[in-house]
């Protein structure tokens, strides 16, 4: 009873609106401009960055067609979402809306890339399916090397 008294439970508060309203923008324009450089900049291959699937870093021509098809969809398709949230985040803040919507509309934006992964993955494995099999050479060096570092540190 104690704790049920003492937890503010006003989710009408503005605090949640402006916070998840302004990270909802922060996510779309961050994502944007990585697209922007992904297809502006040959980016070099790596574990941190781009489509990353074990499809995608199975060879250089696979990695490099599903990284261009991700990143076109997301300029795409991202400023309609980044739009669609701004006028539901000014709403919720002039109107004082329940704070999920803006939530909701972040999570909506997010779940257009499940379609995005599928057709990349199915396709790509019908178009890729006579290409030979050679690992990506550098990110074999790389996790050779990672692993004498983690047996070095142990040593």
């Amino acid at each position: 009873m104690f704790l049920v008294d003492s937890i503010d439970l006003d989710v009408l508060n503005p605090v949640y609106i402006y916070c998840f309203g302004i990270a909802g923008i922060i996510i779309y324009l961050l994502l944007i401009i990585l697209a922007i450089v992904f297809i502006k900049k040959d980016v070099d291959l790596n574990y941190v960055f781009g489509y990353r699937t074990p499809f995608a870093l199975s060879s250089v021509k696979k990695r490099k067609w599903a990284n261009n098809i991700f990143m076109k969809c997301i300029i795409i398709v991202e400023p309609i979402f980044l739009i669609i949230h701004i006028v539901i985040f000014t709403l919720s803040a002039v109107f004082s809306w329940f704070f999920l919507s803006t939530i909701l509309t972040m999570v909506i934006g997010l779940f257009y890339f499940i379609p995005i992964v599928l057709y990349i993955e199915i396709y790509g494995l019908i178009k890729f399916k006579n290409d030979v099999e050679k690992p990506i050479e550098p990110l074999i060096e790389n996790e050779q090397s990672k692993k004498q570092d983690i047996d070095d540190f142990w040593k």
